[in-house]
């Protein structure tokens, strides 16, 4: 029983090791590229993205965005926690 173990441990280890030869190639030229992008671009896309969903979000039709609680029957507006968020994720990445 040990011996099958062992052979099913080592048969693994081979092809664990044969995938890991097959990927490092393109992952260490993955790897260059973007080390080679300057920390303040891709901060700068970061804030463009988060500022496009702060929109995206803003422009919503209000049926999509209200949120109807069942149990007091009152509706709630889910714009300003998103947009709030968003805002914050935004200050977040431009301190940091």
């Amino acid at each position: 029983m040990i011996d099958i173990l062992t052979i099913i441990l080592s048969v693994s280890v081979s092809i664990a090791d044969t995938i890991s030869n097959l990927f490092r190639i393109p992952g260490q030229l993955m790897r260059e590229i973007l080390l080679s992008i300057d920390l303040h671009i891709a901060k700068s896309l970061f804030i463009i993205y988060f500022l496009s969903i702060t929109y995206w979000v803003y422009k919503l039709p209000k049926s999509e965005v209200i949120l109807n609680d069942k149990n007091s029957g009152k509706d709630i507006n889910l714009r300003p926690f998103a947009i709030s968020a968003m805002v914050l994720i935004v200050i977040i990445y431009l301190i940091f």
